[in-house]
């Protein structure tokens, strides 16, 4: 009998559970899949991992990187991070000059219009492709706000990643969010094993619009998914 595997998912700023809905559809039955909820939309949820899972894994995207609790990435045996960054704001210059920009005015005009900030930034995060699954329902202003106010100083601690768990991350060459692939950079002080792929033609929500391929990389990195996958 193979061993119980469970994934906990997080989403970035800007979305909800709903986010995670195409790798409900794709991944086979038998992996425990739970989504979390930041309480953009609705009410916050934290899944925690099953006393019996013998395989434990997490995906996290963008920043989902961030609030998902250490607790939970202390006991990953993978760690499967999307279109991650440390900091939001890039080292380079010229690239923090346009992400500042960006993001202040993001800050200032949301309490006047969260809705139209939220559709710019969905048409940022899905691009190079047109649109994408977003949340339905009112948008809980509050977390949000707070949340996009945090990205102006929001920094993973490398140190949190020492962990022995496998770091894999993904990322699109052309993100129109975070302008430049990260996820290597923030597994590089990791001593463990890690792997870093970067996906063509693909924006920041890479784990919606080329699920697939995520899912086909990942199963030819992690031998237990390639079993399940195998086994359908």
């Amino acid at each position: 009998m193979e061993k119980k595997v469970e994934i906990l998912a997080y989403h970035g700023w800007g979305f909800d559970a709903s986010f995670w809905d195409a790798w409900k559809e794709l991944l086979p039955t038998d992996i425990v899949f739970k989504t979390a909820n930041r309480g953009y939309f609705d009410k916050a949820f934290h899944p925690r991992f099953e006393a019996d899972t013998k395989f434990r894994v997490v995906f996290l995207h963008s920043f989902g990187l961030h609030w998902c609790n250490s607790g939970i990435l202390s006991k990953a045996d993978v760690m499967v991070i999307f279109n991650g960054f440390g900091d939001f704001l890039p080292d380079a210059e010229n690239l923090k000059t346009v992400a500042e920009r960006g993001l202040e005015g993001m800050i200032d005009q949301f309490p006047k219009k969260p809705q139209q900030v939220l559709d710019r930034f969905y048409g940022s995060a899905f691009a190079p492709n047109s649109t994408g699954r977003v949340p339905s329902g009112s948008p809980n202003k509050v977390p949000l706000y707070e949340d996009l106010q945090a990205l102006r100083s929001s920094r993973f601690p490398m140190i949190d990643l020492d962990f022995g768990s496998t770091m894999i991350a993904l990322d699109g060459d052309r993100d129109k969010v975070l302008l430049q692939p990260r996820g290597a950079d923030i597994i590089a002080p990791h001593y463990w094993t890690k792997h870093s792929k970067v996906f063509e033609g693909v924006g920041h929500a890479l784990p919606i619009t080329k699920t697939q391929d995520c899912w086909s990389y990942l199963c030819s990195l992690i031998p237990i998914f390639e079993r399940y996958e195998n086994n359908r």
